[in-house]
């Protein structure tokens, strides 16, 4: 039995037929069958039924197949191992940030990292909301920090921080003066200003932001907090970006019990299923430093 064997195998039940597994591994169909015909007469059973039209196992076939996925797996494994110890150092990495992350500890880390590793760029990309975990899927990016996402098998992903969001308006705002805990009611009535996600071909993401309203909606947090201390409305911002400006008054952060425990939960994430190279790893590595205990 040879790998090559294993993948053919593989290739049929994934696509669902013969001639399907010919035309993704570009080979003639009967040289598919050939290779599944060499398999049944080395081990004298049958792996496939012939009844039917879509192939099926047989009980023989589903126990070969349990232990080949668990074979191809190791092989690609070995593959990227391999591919990984053989590259040299990167001219380039790619790094996708959620904006709301604190930027001060990244940059710190990236300033080391690049005095350590001068030969190395990074190209960093501030992305709102689905943004920085698209540019990951995509290609786009070699890692990201991005907000919790639906399990994917293809992505390997450790918890980071926890990024506080509060409710803030400039402090004469109209919400701002109330004595009494806000209801959504109360919100729903003055405009909320909200950051647009960034993500370019997946359904828009929000945080916090109520259905209903009125909205003013920007492209980054910078005009968004200008628009909040100029009075033009309240949002939701996350709590280190603005603790300087709840220090000295410019925005307060508003009695709106329905808001105060959110958190978002941010991820360092990178692709499992591409080889990574020794300067990535270093710094995956080095921004795994940041991260909340």
């Amino acid at each position: 039995m040879t790998l090559d064997q294993l993948k053919v195998l593989h290739t049929i039940l994934e696509s669902g037929s013969f001639r399907a597994a010919a035309e993704v591994l570009h080979r003639a169909q009967s040289a598919v069958s050939y290779a599944i015909k060499n398999m049944e007469e080395e081990f004298n059973l049958q792996i496939f039924t012939r009844e039917g039209y879509r192939p099926v196992l047989t009980p023989e076939g589903k126990a070969i197949y349990k232990k080949a996925k668990l074979v191809l797996l190791q092989a690609e494994e070995l593959e990227q191992l391999t591919e990984h110890l053989s590259m040299g150092k990167e001219s380039e990495i790619k790094l996708a940030v959620n904006a709301i992350c604190p930027l001060d500890g990244i940059a710190s880390v990236i300033n080391q990292f690049s005095k350590e590793n001068p030969v190395t760029q990074i190209k960093l990309s501030i992305e709102n909301l689905g943004g920085s975990i698209e540019r990951l899927i995509d290609g786009d990016a070699d890692m990201a920090l991005a907000e919790s996402f639906v399990w994917n098998d293809q992505l390997e992903d450790i918890p980071w921080m926890k990024i506080k969001m509060i409710p803030v308006a400039a402090p004469d705002y109209p919400l701002s003066q109330s004595s009494v805990p806000l209801q959504k009611s109360d919100m729903l009535s003055y405009v909320q200003i909200v950051v647009s996600d960034s993500s370019r071909h997946s359904e828009g993401k929000t945080v916090g932001v109520l259905t209903g309203g009125t909205r003013w909606t920007v492209n980054d947090f910078s005009v968004k907090r200008n628009l909040l201390i100029a009075g033009s409305g309240w949002g939701m911002m996350p709590e280190h970006m603005i603790q300087q400006d709840l220090d000295s008054k410019r925005l307060v952060r508003l009695n709106y019990p329905m808001s105060s425990q959110l958190e978002v939960q941010i991820l360092l994430i990178r692709r499992n299923d591409h080889p990574v190279g020794p300067i990535a790893a270093k710094l995956w590595s080095a921004l795994q430093t940041l991260k909340q205990i």
